[in-house]
């Protein structure tokens, strides 16, 4: 502050009863207003200080001294000085600096939405311009450090010497350096020449001019393109393309890429929203690849197209009724021609759905339907159902209302349901997709179903369901075969007998009615030890058997099922078999009612123990699960006439040391085969002295390393650790054992520490607690349907490694036991550098070898401002 402050100062006391005090309606005690002439400003400035508040009437000026603030309308003004020139409408603001010489109670300038601090300020009420000093401004993310603005009435600020960056650090690991700059509030900063300081240090990175947009919303504009060089395709830019932002609801976007080999690729995206409605996104790619060189055996030209749309709707815009979809199609190879996810090249399989369905309150009624898209690009198969529709009701109880109040009758347990849909089904090849070929072997059908039960439980554990189903299938074709027994083969115009088959169109129905009856009894059958040792962990071990039989039967009655079933002649020797006139519609044909009958067995394994806790002493129990489920199951076919006995299937699973999750599949069959390893009707046993023949069996372990380890080893917490052994018990001066008994000890009770806290292992180096994953999974098939055994093995790591804080490793690898090779490898590292961060991505092996280099700001505002290196993997081939 001037001298002369200090000295005007003095001589408040005496100035003291020239002023009068107005605190009407403000509320503030102490406030002192002064009514300034209507040529000045056009409404009071209301000012207020701690220390002193002192009005000189000669230079009409108020000096406020200590918390100081000043307030005109919207506009406020904190500080420890502030000088108010009444005439100029002016005011001075400073901070002060505290004992350490830092710049503390510097002005804070408020004017409605825009707020900042500076170490000096000048600022006038009426024309609503200032000069402000070292100030820091912050613009949608990134921070705006100046050492001269000169703020002008609209809002503008013209600013010398200053440094844009997105670092919130008081001195910023970099920034762009502008001598002169022009800001305009939430639109833009523009610059002349500019150049990077990173560290200080500035770099040969210069710019001819700067553009920083700041907007609070989207704002329409250029896409900046990527740069950079392949060794097949040649040099590029990539992404370059036009935004905009059209409304509050939905944006657009162009980009495209280009090569100088030929290559090219044009994107279309949008996203939108609507609050409380829906919100989605769509997106469209197509892409020209080239690969190679014209004239060369590598060269190679293809089209490639991707389309992307997902749509969700919010539950509360229409009850009962919701519309979604989830599109991702694509032509075979564009994923292996553009895309740089590891996953979209592994996956060989994709699906889309759009749905809508609708529910009617108070009713049992529904409606779905949906158009659905299933696709494999290895294969280069594409399967549409376009649409298909679902209409049904849910399960109805129509003698409930006859009863007289009280207990439900049995009788009332009657079931009803009625399901009914419609498809349209297209298969066909990638090739074909979007033309008129495709519609070709579209295939329609419709079929409907009516249930009739009644469940009656008679006692506990024992069920019987009398039952009637009612199944109907309308089809578009149906197929007529005969026997030709000197049939002329048009290609190699040979006289042959074979089975014809002719395709007949139009519309044809069938109908079936299946009575049937099913019981089922399912005890559950518990058995436990118990252990006496006082001294034993294991206090019981318990056993629950849940065995289980249900009985089927379904009678004959052919009676009232439509024709659906023929028979041909198959050979020359006359035998005949039976086929299904529609066996080529897309709905199974309704099943004719003739006599069946089945027992099915089923036995479920659970055992768990009960164990006490290894360091409680209040003997505090809990449950452990040993197996969590193994079980199998059979049937019997009682009306057969060979080969009775189903295949017993295997199914365990169980969780030890609650970390490792193993779970095991197999199949057995009780039947031996004959050379032809055709099922036989003569039990294994009888041939080669063994209960089953395994004909297929997998086993899968998973487990989190870390997590198994720290099972086993447990982990001591520090404070258990401080409290088992005295800071500096049985050390040196410098916190070393005194001898190595010594350090054996404290190894065991869990390592030294000294005075900082810190904790050593025998040898006197610090424990590091550095957190890691690992999780592994290991898989084994067996399958034997002939002669030759087939065992497939193979084993996959992933996890991470956080080194510190801000540094971490990421990695993915396998082992083909079969093929002998390391599977798909991936390496990843991550530093977060403050308002950088820099990462490495490594595929080491496999038609997918690259790797890529970025360090990158964070910041969105700044994405551009990077330095990216790559091997791409379209330079393997």
């Amino acid at each position: 502050m001037p001298d002369s402050l200090v000295a005007v100062m003095d001589t408040t006391a005496f100035m003291q009863d020239t002023i009068r005090v107005d605190t009407m309606g403000t509320g503030l005690e102490g406030v002192r207003r002064l009514k300034i002439s209507p040529d000045a400003v056009d409404m009071p400035i209301v000012y207020n200080a701690i220390d002193s508040q002192y009005v000189n009437m000669d230079d009409q000026k108020v000096y406020l001294v200590n918390q100081a603030s000043a307030i005109y309308g919207d506009i406020s003004l904190e500080a420890y000085y502030i000088i108010l020139d009444l005439n100029t409408s002016e005011v001075n603001a400073w901070g002060r600096r505290d004992s350490t010489g830092k710049m503390v109670d510097i002005p804070r300038f408020k004017d409605g939405d825009e707020e900042f601090e500076a170490d000096e300020l000048t600022y006038n009420f009426k024309t609503k311009r200032a000069i402000i000093r070292n100030i820091v401004t912050e613009e949608e993310g990134g921070f705006l450090h100046s050492n001269v603005t000169k703020r002008q009435d609209d809002g503008a600020l013209h600013v010398q010497g200053s440094k844009y960056t997105t670092c919130d650090a008081d001195e910023p690991h970099y920034y762009v350096s502008l001598p002169r700059a022009k800001v305009i509030p939430n639109e833009k900063i523009v610059s002349g020449p500019a150049y990077l300081v990173l560290e200080d240090i500035p770099l040969p990175l210069v710019l001819p001019f700067g553009y920083f947009p700041v907007q609070k919303e989207y704002a329409s504009g250029i896409l900046i393109p990527k740069y950079g060089e392949e060794n097949n395709r040649g040099y590029f830019l990539k992404g370059m393309g036009y935004y905009f932002a059209a409304s509050d609801y939905f944006d657009l976007s162009f980009t495209g890429d280009i090569y100088t080999n030929g290559t090219w690729r044009l994107s279309a995206a949008t996203n939108y929203r609507k609050r409380y409605k829906f919100n989605g996104n769509f997106s469209f790619n197509y892409a020209n690849n080239i690969s190679g060189y014209k004239g060369l055996e590598n060269y190679s030209k293809s089209s490639n197209y991707s389309v992307r749309w997902t749509h969700s709707q919010d539950t509360k815009a229409r009850p009962g009724t919701r519309f979604s979809a989830s599109v991702n199609l694509s032509s075979a190879g564009f994923d292996r021609e553009n895309s740089y996810k590891v996953q979209e090249h592994v996956n060989t399989t994709k699906q889309s759905s759009i749905s809508y369905s609708k529910t009617w309150a108070g009713t049992p009624f529904n409606f779905s339907a949906s158009l659905n898209h299933s696709q494999n690009s290895a294969a280069k198969t594409v399967s549409l159902n376009l649409p298909k529709v679902n209409f049904g009701m849910s399960r109805i109880y129509p003698l409930k209302s006859l009863g007289s109040g009280g207990a439900t009758k049995w009788w009332q347990e009657l079931q009803l349901q009625y399901t009914a849909s419609l498809d349209n089904r297209i298969s066909t090849t990638d090739e074909k997709m979007f033309t008129g070929e495709m519609f070709e072997d579209m295939k329609n059908g419709f079929q409907h179903d009516i249930p009739v039960s009644l469940p009656i439980r008679p006692f506990n554990n024992f069920s019987i369901s009398p039952s009637l189903r009612y199944s109907g299938v309308m089809f578009t074709e149906r197929t007529l075969k005969r026997w030709e027994p000197e049939y002329i083969d048009p290609v190699t115009n040979d006289t042959v007998s074979k089975v014809i088959s002719e395709q007949e169109e139009g519309f044809f129905y069938g109908h079936a009615v299946n009575p049937s009856i099913s019981a089922s009894y399912s005890p559950q059958i518990f058995g436990m030890y118990q252990f006496t040792n006082p001294e034993s962990r294991v206090i019981a071990v318990r056993h629950v058997v849940k065995p289980s039989v249900s009985f089927s039967y379904v009678p004959a009655l052919e009676g009232f099922s439509s024709d659906m079933y023929r028979e041909v002649q198959i050979d020359t020797t006359g035998r005949t078999t039976e086929y299904s006139i529609y066996e080529n519609g897309i709905y199974r044909t309704p099943s004719l009612s003739r006599r069946s009958g089945s027992l099915n067995f089923t036995l479920t394994n659970i055992i768990e123990a009960k164990v006490r806790e290894r360091k409680d002493t209040a003997n505090a129990e809990r449950k452990v699960k040993i197996l969590d489920n193994l079980a199998l199951n059979t049937s019997y076919n009682i009306f057969a006439d060979s080969l009775k006995w189903s295949p017993m299937s295997m199914v365990m699973r169980t969780t030890l040391f609650n970390e490792l999750s193993i779970s095991a599949r197999g199949n057995f069959d009780f039947y031996a085969t004959d050379s032809l390893f055709r099922r036989i009707n003569a039990s294994v046993w009888s041939v080669n002295r063994r209960p089953v023949r395994m004909t297929n069996f997998n086993i899968s372990l998973n487990f989190e390393l870390n997590k198994l380890l720290k099972s086993f080893i447990g982990e001591k917490k520090e404070d258990e650790t401080a409290a088992s052994e005295p800071d500096n018990a049985g050390t040196t001066m410098g916190g070393m054992p005194r001898s190595l008994e010594e350090a054996g000890r404290q190894q065991r009770t869990g390592g030294m520490r000294d005075g900082q806290g810190m904790t050593y292992d025998e040898y006197g180096y610090v424990n590091f607690n550095v957190p890691w994953t690992m999780r592994i999974a290991y898989n084994f098939y067996y399958t034997k349907t002939r002669e030759e055994s087939l065992i497939n093995q193979n084993l996959t790591m992933s996890g991470n490694v956080t080194l510190t804080k801000n540094f971490a490793i990421t990695y993915s690898t396998g082992y083909d036991f079969r093929s002998k090779e390391i599977t798909m490898t991936r390496i990843g590292i991550r530093r977060d550098l403050h308002c950088w961060e820099m990462s490495f991505n490594w595929i080491p092996a496999g038609y997918l070898r690259s790797w890529d280099f970025t360090i990158r700001v964070k910041a969105s505002v700044l994405q551009d401002l990077k330095y990216e290196r790559r091997k791409d993997y379209h330079d393997n081939y």
